[in-house]
């Protein structure tokens, strides 16, 4: 006598196989994040203390080409800029944001650069701008409004009030208008998933 195959259990009313026991998912198991899902607030965290450490180291090396060049053209042995605080104070950013947009595009935010090249250094240009006329509206406060017009009181409108302000200002214009390319902090902290096999 010739043993007949055996075929899969059906499941009463459903008239379908029953899944293996292998592909059950066990009670009370976490279920696994789809693939390409959104990163979790702990990658996103990550992401973005990352970018704020990049951004900030950065923002050192300008701000310190920043101050030296400022106190050198107003302050220093050159002077050719005494007397014109808001001069000096233009033209040190200038070459300081210079330095940034270079070293911000190769490094901190790399990937999330814009195929448009000239349209981004324009924004750039704009959010330092803007990090400028806060640090100028400091000066124009300090020196027309409190009368104060010695090397400290320069520098400390420009370098502390107005820089702390202006540099807040720029990372998040940086974030949200700059550098909005491919991938920001949050697709870069996905981590790739497997693909699924064939069914």
């Amino acid at each position: 006598m010739t043993p007949r195959p055996s075929t899969p259990s059906t499941a009463p009313g459903t008239g379908q196989g029953t899944a293996p026991a292998t592909a059950q998912a066990l009670p009370g198991a976490p279920a696994a994040a789809a693939p390409g899902g959104a990163p979790t607030a702990t990658q996103r965290l990550v992401a973005w203390v990352r970018e704020f450490l990049q951004f900030g180291t950065v923002g050192g090396m300008a701000f310190v080409i920043d101050v030296g060049l400022f106190n050198l053209v107003q302050h220093g042995p050159l002077a050719f800029l005494a007397g014109h605080p808001n001069s000096a104070n233009v033209f040190s950013a200038t070459i300081a944001t210079l330095f940034s947009w270079t070293v911000n595009r190769l490094w901190t935010y790399r990937g999330r650069t814009r195929d448009n090249t000239a349209k981004e250094g324009v924004l750039f240009a704009v959010g330092n701008v803007g990090g400028i006329f806060i640090a100028q509206v400091c000066l124009l406060f300090t020196h027309h409004v409190l009368g104060l017009t010695g090397p400290l009181a320069d520098n400390i409108a420009a370098y502390v009030v107005g820089f702390g302000l202006g540099t807040a200002f720029r990372f998040l214009f940086y974030h949200y208008v700059v550098f909005t390319g491919s991938s920001g902090p949050e697709d870069r902290s996905e981590v790739e998933q497997a693909p699924e096999p064939p069914a």
